[in-house]
């Protein structure tokens, strides 16, 4: 096991009573109020890890927690002696470059969104509103069937 210069090993809190995933990188999360690109790349790390290999306890998983704050989140974890560190390290770089991992996913899930928000009947005066409320809208709810094989 090599420690990683820049993924977070993940830690719990002093009243944690759940599963232990001291062995595990965090990699991405998302909330229940996350913007569209939090979740677009949850979506988009999680189908890249699932090109490599299937989830598995030795090698990446997704984990649910229940929080009293904001209802719940998701994390990716990589284990620490999984050949995948390597490329969760250069995910995790790649975004300090450039935060969206793919724009095609973020495209997908903004559209929902849209499609979302014009059957609720919101109108937008115009692109600059459209995009503002896009990206403000709580796109974990939205998003369901794209996060669907990862949940």
């Amino acid at each position: 096991m090599s420690a990683s210069k820049i993924l977070k090993r993940w830690s719990a809190t002093s009243n944690y009573l759940g599963e232990d995933f001291s062995n595990y990188y965090v990699l991405t999360s998302f909330t229940r109020d996350s913007n569209v690109y939090e979740v677009a790349n949850f979506i988009a790390i999680a189908r890249r890890l699932s090109a490599i290999e299937p989830e598995s306890d030795s090698g990446w998983k997704i984990a649910r927690f229940s929080h009293w704050a904001c209802g719940y989140f998701y994390s990716i974890f990589v284990h620490e002696n999984s050949p995948l560190v390597a490329e969760a390290e250069a995910i995790a770089k790649s975004m300090l470059d450039y935060p969206i991992i793919d724009e095609d996913v973020l495209s997908e899930c903004e559209s929902l969104i849209k499609e979302a928000l014009l059957m609720e009947g919101v109108s937008f005066e115009n692109e600059a509103a459209e995009m503002q409320m896009i990206s403000e809208a709580p796109a974990a709810l939205l998003c369901d069937f794209l996060l669907a094989p990862y949940l």
